[in-house]
């Protein structure tokens, strides 16, 4: 498949993740960036329940079905909406001198055309000013400019979009994402219970409800990798420009933002590749658009109309980000929780003096809900299995903290980075020095610090207490780091327009006039700045995207071991041709037989690399080696309806990914009681004659 092949599927893509959300946002009253940048958010909730719903009467899930749902939850956001509207009025609302939490203007006056309205909020909710048709000409560029700075490298590093990625994360999503299509359920109460042995297993699966739906993309690998382009390269650049336009307000860091972002590669490039938690990565993608949508709530005036509605569409985006992933409300609170407090707690003092029995009703009743709700989520199963996963840490904090410095990724060992983030990462220092110098945004900071905090403590010793609180993330640093790159990405936009409206205060003395701060120079000199960090950093750090994406696309360049050749993938092609519909495959996940469902829809015993679930699949994994003389093995692999056995010969020393879990099964001899159906590079697939 060829990449222009799959542009119409990617475009579609896009259109599917931003326009439901951002229909229902603008329904409810938000408009412009914070609508586009918060849609994804609204859209991945309503996927999610739209999945149950659909799960729990029987409805299947489909492109046509999806539709038909988005569009009837669109259609009572506007309902909502209109009724809402009665409720406000249409004038301008300019908050006194100190009033509230965020600035109007940072650096003086601005160029932009929209300035004058740059310190006012609509009355309704709380939006920034539309941005003038310049500057929506400058935000256009600069989101295509991260897009090709993000999708480039990883395009360059799968090498085809219809490439199955080879990671351990990765064999369970593209079979759970082949499950969902075969059975059109989306639910997240119990769609992937074939892959854990029944029951209802709690799964977050919207990642996998959408790309099970991509139109035109029916490989299995194509519709994964598109669908994390999209994610990556538009949705996130989207969301950190929204969030940046709300939490900052002037217009210049909103556009250099995503551009900046384009340089980290621990978000998008290391989640959605080596390390490959996708639903995880699908809750990234959307949380900065989430938190705009939180921002804004949080601003608008205590009206009834416009506070419900700002209200609804933060709920519905928050809840969009806790959708995709359990562990999205973890990251709401890492990043964003400092800010609700104090703004929650200045807005109860204000109170106070008025409604002291009313603040302390809603005081005590908001303590008790959270706590029963932090009672109900911490007897949650999954949540149980999360803090109770046991990794190990190093010695010393002062490794991490250096690859953090250069954002070198936190997964596997991939040498020299080189410095091309330091200038990032200077310009987020300097931003962090600014907001608590002007005494704004420092929510930002804090977030940005308290990240540092939980990567550290995931990373070093394993006997620090503090520890257990990067539990929601599976204590791993490499799933902890995105956090770090948000705050980062808009603090470093607050660092590089300061240094330029530096430079523009010095060239203008310089030349014997007065430059106003934010005027024409300053644009000049930031985006200048700009060019710099991108020229200097080779390209926002190109190639080490790159080499990264490769190491888990490129056969023979695998972190941790290759699974699948290119001589396997084509076997695996015409394989569907050559077994019964029936056919149910006995292989080790290890080798690549555990791709046989989303590459060639046929069914097999070990349709994961994690623990093996049930007695006969266990007697199957530790005792395969002795199918003609344990008779066990045999009642095992009728049981389990077997038919054909796929094995590889290729060992580590061949560059194969293997596992001391799976030896007897490595160890099977073939000579007899089995008959070869094909083959391809080191693997064969036989059918099994022998039991």
């Amino acid at each position: 498949m060829s990449w222009w092949a799959a542009l119409p599927g990617a475009l579609a893509l896009v259109a599917l993740w931003v326009l439901p959300g951002w229909a229902v946002t603008r329904a409810l009253g938000a408009r412009g960036i914070v609508g586009l940048g918060a849609g994804p958010a609204v859209t991945a909730a309503m996927l999610g329940g739209l999945g149950v719903l659909y799960g729990a009467v029987g409805v299947r899930w489909s492109l046509g079905s999806a539709l038909t749902g988005l569009l009837g939850v669109v259609l009572l956001a506007a309902a909502a909406g209109a009724l809402l509207r009665r409720r406000s009025v249409g004038r301008l609302v300019v908050p006194a001198p100190g009033a509230g939490v965020w600035p109007g203007e940072w650096f003086g006056p601005s160029s932009s055309s929209s300035s004058a309205a740059s310190s006012a909020w609509w009355r309704g909710l709380a939006l920034p000013a539309p941005f003038a048709r310049a500057e929506a000409a400058g935000l256009t560029l600069a989101l295509a400019v991260a897009a090709v700075l993000i999708a480039g490298p990883m395009v360059a590093g799968m090498g085809a979009p219809d490439r199955p990625e080879q990671a351990w994360d990765a064999v369970f999503h593209l079979n759970a994402l082949a499950l969902v299509r075969e059975s059109g359920n989306a639910s997240t109460l119990g769609a992937l219970a074939p892959m854990y042995g029944g029951g209802r297993p709690y799964y977050p699966i919207v990642w996998h409800a959408m790309a099970a739906v991509a139109p035109g993309l029916s490989s299995v690998p194509a519709a994964a990798n598109l669908q994390n382009l999209v994610l990556g390269a538009v949705v996130w650049p989207a969301g950190v420009a929204a969030l940046t336009r709300v939490a900052v307000r002037p217009v210049l860091p909103a556009l250099v933002a995503p551009v900046l972002a384009a340089s980290f590669v621990a978000y998008p490039t290391v989640v959605l590749t080596v390390l490959a938690p996708w639903p995880y990565g699908l809750s990234i993608a959307v949380l900065p658009g989430a938190l705009a949508a939180l921002v804004v709530a949080l601003r608008t005036p205590w009206m009834w109309g416009p506070k419900l509605a700002g209200t609804l569409i933060a709920a519905l985006a928050l809840g969009g980000t806790v959708a995709a992933h359990g562990s999205g409300a973890f990251s709401v609170i890492a990043v964003a929780g400092a800010l609700v407090v104090v703004v929650l707690a200045r807005q109860a003092r204000h109170w106070w003096a008025g409604r002291p029995r009313l603040v302390t009703v809603v005081a005590v009743a908001c303590a008790g809900l959270f706590a029963t709700s932090a009672l109900a989520v911490a007897r949650f199963p999954a949540l149980r299995s999360t803090l109770g996963f046991e990794r190990g840490g190093a010695d010393s904090y002062v490794p991490t903290l250096k690859k953090l410095l250069v954002d070198a990724p936190l997964v596997y060992e991939y040498g020299d980075v080189g410095f091309g983030h330091v200038a990032v990462t200077v310009l987020a220092a300097v931003g962090a020095v600014v907001c608590l110098l002007r005494r704004r945004a420092r929510w930002l900071v804090l977030g940005w610090a308290g990240a540092v905090v939980l990567v550290l403590l995931a990373a070093g010793p394993v006997e620090n207490p503090l520890r257990g609180l990067t539990g929601f993330w599976y204590t791993q640093a490499a799933r902890i780091a995105p956090l770090i790159v948000l705050p980062a990405a808009l603090l470093a936009a607050v660092g590089l327009t300061a240094v330029g409206d530096r430079l523009a205060r010095l060239l203008g003395g310089a030349r014997g006039g007065a430059t106003a701060s934010g005027g024409p120079r300053a644009l000049v000199a930031s985006v200048a700045v700009l060019v710099m960090v991108v020229a200097t950093s080779g390209g926002m750090r190109w190639g080490v995207k790159e080499r990264v994406t490769a190491s888990v696309y490129e056969p023979g360049q695998i972190a941790w071991g290759t699974m699948l050749t290119e001589a396997e993938l084509a076997m695996m092609q015409r394989l569907p041709d050559q077994l019964p519909a029936d056919a149910v495959v006995l292989g080790d996940p290890f080798n690549g037989s555990a791709y046989l469902p989303a590459l060639a829809g046929v069914d097999v015993v070990f349709p994961q690399l994690g623990a093996v679930q049930g007695a006969h699949a266990r007697t199957l994994e530790s005792s395969l080696d002795q199918i003609r003389t344990d008779p066990a093995v045999c009642g095992a692999a009728t049981a389990l309806g077997v038919t054909h056995v796929y094995t590889d010969n290729a060992g580590a020393a061949d560059g194969a990914k293997v596992h001391e879990r799976t030896a007897a099964m490595r160890a099977l001899d073939t000579s007899s009681g089995f008959e070869l159906v094909d083959s391809g590079g080191t693997a064969r697939v036989w059918r099994l004659t022998a039991c």
